[in-house]
């Protein structure tokens, strides 16, 4: 069993690394990704860093703890989580833009094709300002149980 483990991970990751080169697909991380004009790569994945477009993209540019920079059209998404997405004049997403905890700067509604979705982080704080209340009543409430009297009671009389 413990070498069926080892043989099992070597064949998947075998089977997968022609599905992950078999377009010209870009995935980096801590490495930013340069579309140079007059390129055309069909995904840009990164992680920790940030995605600059002046060529074309031809489904979705996805950026994670970094920012998209687009000169050029993108085929279908473009999501940035924790960045932001800056589209110049030529610039073009087919479908939408996807800012989470970030925004999405653009010059005119038809550069993109359907949806602008910003999540703000005011949108991310209500959740947790909701438990931590929760949290706060819960324990005001416990405590106010276990408080002890001001003064122990009167003896009883006899």
């Amino acid at each position: 069993m413990r070498r069926l483990f080892p043989a099992v991970f070597v064949l998947l990751l075998v089977a997968a690394a022609p599905r992950a080169f078999a377009d010209d697909s870009r995935v980096a991380i801590f490495h930013s990704i340069s579309v140079e004009e007059g390129e055309e790569v069909q995904n840009a994945v990164c992680i920790l860093c940030s995605i600059r477009i002046d060529g074309a993209v031809g489904q979705n540019a996805v950026t994670i703890l970094g920012s998209i920079r687009s000169n050029g059209p993108i085929g279908q998404n473009a999501v940035s989580i924790l960045g932001g997405i800056n589209l110049g004049r030529e610039a073009h997403v087919g479908q939408n833009a996807v800012a989470v905890l970030g925004s999405v700067r653009h010059f005119g509604s038809e550069q993109i094709g359907q949806n602008v979705v910003e999540i703000p982080f005011a949108v991310i704080l209500i959740p947790i300002f909701f438990f931590i209340g929760i949290v706060y009543l819960i324990r005001t409430l416990v405590w106010r149980a276990r408080m002890p009297y001001p003064m122990p009671p009167p003896p009883p009389r006899p």
